[in-house]
């Protein structure tokens, strides 16, 4: 099937994009082996990392609010996610709007489930400790994220931290899943984008809305797949990733979690009972710079 990302379509298996994300559960036992791919693609897919029963929980916990406001179609089940075309508001993977649906219990429990935990000290290799901060993304029809790296947002602690998107119910090609340009986290190029903070440096964050550009310029291939319930995805600060436009009739429900070794430097924004969170980037009225002159200042 053909997919969307922003105004680039592809057939998997095309020079640009493919669906091959490869899982790494064969190896999962076996930490050097996790580290050496995890270096090498930067990225490391696992299917079943959680409990699947325990991120349905969550996600009808997340589809109940929706109901409730009226934004799911009359008469649908509510774990099918459809949208009601009826409800008009914008289309978003942000999650400023989203703090409601971040503090459910059922949502909260996923951060630190044994078994992900389990995995984090093994791979980080001593006791690991998520950020405080859970970001959860409801993408309606149309939605989809721009091209960008995570160190921009987060990179104020230690440089090894780790993502994890989990999707909060199955998540099909026409849905917007996640969509890593595999081999981009070593783009030498990129070293400025990198050192980029977007509170200091008041910039948008986001590096492109165009990845066939990405490609031919810094390398790399487009990867996502089909997801279930249960996978993850992790993946560094440097990988260049988005979302494919979600074309389905549902919505796209997902969280993103942020891990690294207790024992190095935090990022403040991301820790505490109440985190501060982007405290300028999030600012009402605040005047970033354009993407085009950060561009230029960062040689790109």
């Amino acid at each position: 099937m053909r997919v969307r990302f922003w105004d680039a379509e592809f057939e998997a298996g095309d020079r640009y994009f493919d669906t091959d994300l490869r899982a790494s559960n064969d190896i999962l036992h076996d930490v050097p082996a996790l580290r050496a791919r995890l270096e090498q693609d930067g990225y490391l897919l696992i299917r079943d990392l959680r409990d699947r029963d325990a991120v349905l929980s969550a996600r009808r916990q997340i589809l109940e609010k929706l109901s409730s406001k009226g934004m799911l179609g009359p008469g649908s089940d509510l774990m099918d996610g459809i949208v009601n075309p009826a409800y008009t508001a914008p289309v978003t993977t942000g999650t400023r709007d989203n703090e409601e649906f971040r503090l459910l219990s059922a949502v909260q429990d996923l951060r630190q489930m044994p078994q992900v935990m389990e995995f984090f000290d093994r791979l980080l290799g001593g006791p690991a400790r998520p950020f405080d901060f859970h970001w959860v993304r409801v993408a309606a029809p149309g939605a989809e994220s721009a091209i960008h790296s995570d160190i921009v947002f987060m990179g104020r602690g230690t440089q090894q931290v780790y993502t994890c998107w989990a999707p909060l119910g199955d998540v099909s090609l026409d849905m917007g899943p996640i969509v890593l340009c595999v081999g981009t986290h070593k783009a030498a190029a990129l070293q400025k984008y990198w050192t980029a903070d977007v509170d200091r440096d008041l910039v948008q964050g986001w590096l492109s809305k165009d990845p066939v550009e990405i490609v031919d310029r810094f390398g790399g291939r487009w990867a996502t797949t089909d997801f279930r319930a249960g996978d993850a995805v992790i993946f560094n600060m440097h990988i260049l990733h988005g979302s494919l436009a979600n074309t389905s009739t549902r919505y796209r429900i997902s969280a993103d979690a942020r891990y690294q070794l207790a024992s190095e430097p935090f990022d403040e924004r991301w820790t505490g009972e109440a985190p501060i969170g982007h405290y300028n980037f999030w600012k009402p009225g605040i005047n970033l710079e354009s993407v085009a002159a950060s561009r230029a200042k960062w040689g790109l």
